[in-house]
């Protein structure tokens, strides 16, 4: 029998997690769950070879609990529990899940007592006004749903960055482990440019070997090409287009291994040495979309960046009060310690300064 691959994997752990949490089993074990799903996204070696090593335990969010399930699901695509949950709604629900703050009792609530078994049945029955007399649901959630539909439209529902964050540091720790050869490991991909889309780590060893794909992409390559295959590894695909234009019409050739004139390598050690030869202003990830930043650049006009050094506060944020998973103490709490000046959250219409109260509410 065909094994099952991680991304399906980590899927039909997540659907797992969903379609228990609406049958209100315990939230910490949900959690677990969708945190082990999120791990498996972000694999640094195939997840055959993890299960033979019966290194699953090594995985963030994978206890023996999970490893059993994770197992199960791989070699058989499916697992009795799953499939016993699934008779309780159809799969279109699922899509509901994508809403961001939409409660598993609250889509459950839609199925029932509105028949609602996808995200257009959703939207029809928001626009319809149907929502707002139902008890359990009310106006306010029908607004709500309206507005967030918008944003699953937009397909910014992906992994949050902290999450990502987390789990590529794991990544590089664990690519270290079982590669000690390999001399300097960092994140590339989409994550390098703000976004969690792509997952990619770029690897330094002695000689380049390629690229490895897991649920991850690592990028094997030497010291003299590591800045080429970065920038590579990073995009976007529209901005190396036109970088490669750019350099094509100064009579360079860009590629994967680095800057060329005719077959002489001019720069492919760090990113920056390839811009520098272009005579470009260093274009950082983040800005590196395909708008106007090559034409900036070559005028020395890039924008600076915000850093986090440039942050004094956050606004905006959720609580119990509302859709949020923290107190409101506990969010203050944690807000002071990262040195934060002040913090608003969803509540009332006051902003308050964190060093002068113990604890603010503020509706952003």
């Amino acid at each position: 029998m065909a094994k099952t691959d991680p991304r399906t994997v980590a899927s039909l752990l997540r659907e797992y997690a969903q379609r228990a949490s609406m049958r209100g089993d315990n939230p910490y074990r949900i959690k677990a769950y969708l945190r082990a799903a999120d791990s498996l996204t972000a694999l640094s070696q195939p997840l055959d070879r993890i299960i033979a090593a019966g290194a699953l335990t090594t995985i963030p969010g994978i206890g023996d609990a999970i490893a059993d399930i994770v197992t199960k699901l791989y070699q058989t695509g499916t697992h009795p529990s799953l499939e016993k949950l699934r008779e309780d709604v159809p799969a279109g629900v699922m899509e509901l899940f994508a809403i961001p703050g939409l409660r598993p009792d609250k889509i459950l609530k839609l199925h029932q007592a509105l028949g609602v078994n996808s995200l257009a049945e959703l939207e029809a029955a928001a626009r319809e006004d149907r929502i707002r007399p139902v008890k359990g649901l009310g106006a306010a959630l029908q607004t709500k749903l309206l507005q967030n539909l918008a944003i699953v439209r937009s397909g910014e529902t992906q992994l949050h960055l902290h999450k990502a964050a987390a789990l590529l540091e794991h990544a590089v720790i664990s690519v270290k482990q079982q590669h000690p050869e390999f001399s300097r490991v960092e994140i590339a991909g989409d994550f390098r440019r703000g976004f969690v889309s792509d997952f990619a780590l770029v690897a330094q060893a002695r000689k380049s070997t390629g690229i490895e794909d897991t649920t991850l992409r690592l990028v094997v390559t030497d010291r003299k090409h590591f800045g080429a295959r970065m920038l590579e590894a990073t995009g976007s695909a529209d901005h190396l287009e036109q970088l490669k234009t750019f350099a094509a019409d100064k009579g360079f050739t860009l590629n994967a291994d680095g800057l060329h004139r005719g077959r002489k390598l001019i720069a492919s050690a760090t990113e920056e040495e390839i811009y520098q030869a272009l005579d470009l202003q260093f274009i950082e990830p983040e800005l590196r979309e395909g708008r106007d930043e090559i034409e900036r650049a070559a005028k020395q006009k890039l924008p600076a960046l915000v850093r986090d050094e440039d942050l004094h506060g956050i606004l905006h944020s959720h609580t119990t009060a509302s859709d949020g998973t923290e107190t409101l103490e506990a969010m203050a709490e944690a807000t002071r310690k990262r040195g934060f000046e002040y913090y608003g959250v969803r509540r009332s219409f006051a902003v308050r300064s964190l060093r002068r109260r113990p604890f603010v509410a503020g509706d952003c």
